[in-house]
């Protein structure tokens, strides 16, 4: 399983020389899941939704927004694709664990960048521009994670 090496991940998946492909998948799907399930709970919509503001609504809609072009093009990446012996699901499950850590540390760095701006600026800010600096951020980290998922499944499938 490929945690952190994404090129050595798309060699392999070129290559075709990840054994034990069930085994494998089993072990992708299953992290797959793990991921998706921290990153939903983290979502403080699905403890409280009354909790959210507009600003929270509107990061949720690009969240899927973002998401749903994404994984449009992944799956007209794989319809167009030269190598028809690799299936979807491997490269899928293991691209997203680790582009998921790539995006959790981006999401840290930018929000402690974001959150030190706004504590030296938060006198000549209003709450809603720093919900708006909030917003921003957690798109451009979005975009950049799916831009890569979409670069890295071009480079397995051509």
């Amino acid at each position: 399983m490929y945690i952190w090496n994404i090129n050595k991940l798309v060699m392999a998946l070129q290559a075709g020389t990840i054994t034990d492909k069930q085994k494998q998948k089993k072990r992708y799907r299953i992290t797959f899941w793990v991921l998706v399930a921290l990153t939903v709970f983290s979502l403080t919509g699905v403890y409280n939704p009354s909790s959210m503001n507009g600003y929270d609504v509107i990061d949720l809609i690009l969240f899927f927004i973002i998401n749903v072009i994404a994984i449009y093009l992944l799956v007209d990446i794989y319809k167009k694709r030269r190598r028809k012996e690799l299936d979807f699901f491997l490269p899928f499950f293991g691209l997203v664990i680790p582009l998921f850590l790539r995006n959790s540390l981006w999401t840290i760095l930018l929000t402690i960048i974001g959150s030190i701006y706004i504590v030296l600026f938060a006198s000549y800010h209003s709450l809603e521009e720093t919900n708006i600096i909030d917003v921003s951020i957690n798109a451009i980290v979005e975009i950049v994670m799916n831009v890569m998922f979409v670069h890295y499944f071009k480079k397995i499938y051509n």
